[in-house]
């Protein structure tokens, strides 16, 4: 399978992926879900990189995209409506850094939180509000309200595909019950990396949730165009029918924190000045990590792009016109 490179990133040609779209298996779509094979893959930042690359593509028409994490496991306490509720604290930061508060309910981006000693409450019939019709009904709820006020909704995950299975609710089974296909993120390497993505695979199949592709996060620089090819070979002789939309290199910058972010891990809550480094007292330890990153997101902007618009429907992802879900269809 050939590649072409964008600044040291890697994404198969696009050849590949319109012959999947080929005969109508893989129609434009108007959301994706980003599912993570294990802890610490980075799935929240590829899910809010995601965002901001479907911003700027629909920008030009004024398209609007919408956040959501079906279920959540670490709250924060905000108000909505005069009101004290619990929502997931990734959802929070989306919610308040893309300014979503202007068209989306906090309680219908994060509809669902599990907190601690849920799954026992669950297991003893002490919460009905978990029970499979009312778990479904919120879900589905909350996602048609984003749904009706977006052009295209990036779905975040909980953990990988297996995770909410004591629920009878697994990650899988919220994309399947949600009609929306599946990104998986996975950490570079081939064996290992495959074997995880094999288990997450067969997770989604298990649910009839479709896979949209696959985005590899976290590679070594100097292997993204093996593991790229790799990877896809490997999914291809075992027939799974899913495109590596994009593998993204490890940057050594992104893991070491600032003076900022130390503060605002012991200090913890939720603020502005936690979130919008060039309003906290520690901006000028921020600002110079904060432009250390810049570089990698610059260089990581063209592949998101194109991996977006793959996942989007092979093309799918217009820049003008209003639905964005309209299927068919190739922009560039």
């Amino acid at each position: 399978c050939s590649e072409r490179r964008a600044g040291g990133l890697s994404t198969v040609d696009a050849s590949h992926l319109e012959s999947l779209a080929s005969g109508g298996r893989m129609p434009a779509r108007r959301a994706i879900m980003v599912l993570a094979t294990k802890q610490h893959t980075g799935k929240t930042s590829v899910s809010l990189a995601l965002i901001q690359t479907a911003r700027k593509l629909l920008a030009p028409s004024g398209g609007t995209v919408g956040y959501m994490k079906p279920v959540g496991q670490q709250w924060v306490t905000v108000e909505e409506g005069g009101e004290q509720i619990r929502v997931d604290k990734d959802a929070a930061v989306a919610h308040h850094y893309f300014k979503l508060q202007e068209r989306l309910r906090l309680s219908d981006v994060s509809p669902i939180v599990i907190g601690r000693g849920h799954t026992k409450a669950f297991l003893d019939g002490e919460m009905p509000s978990l029970a499979a019709e009312a778990f479904e009904a919120r879900l589905t709820s909350a996602f048609g309200a984003i749904s009706a006020a977006s052009d295209f909704v990036v779905v975040e995950g909980t953990g990988h595909s297996g995770v909410g299975a004591v629920l009878g609710w697994n990650n899988a089974r919220v994309a399947a019950a949600l009609g929306v296909e599946v990104v998986l993120v996975a950490n570079g390497g081939v064996g290992s990396t495959f074997d995880e993505l094999s288990l997450n695979v067969a997770a989604c199949r298990a649910e009839k949730a479709a896979i949209a592709g696959i985005i590899i996060n976290k590679c070594a620089p100097s292997k993204v165009a093996e593991v790229t090819t790799y990877l896809q070979k490997a999914a291809d002789r075992f027939g799974w029918g899913v495109p590596v939309l994009a593998c993204v290199p490890y940057g050594d910058d992104l893991d070491k924190p600032s003076v900022s972010d130390l503060v605002h891990l012991f200090e913890g809550g939720f603020s502005k000045e936690r979130y919008v480094p060039s309003e906290s007292a520690s901006s000028l330890a921020s600002m110079s990590n904060l432009g250390k990153r810049r570089d990698l997101k610059h260089t990581a902007a063209a592949v998101y792009a194109t991996a977006l618009r793959y996942a989007a429907g092979y093309g799918g992802l217009r820049a003008s016109g209003g639905g964005g879900g309209s299927s068919g269809g190739s922009s560039s």
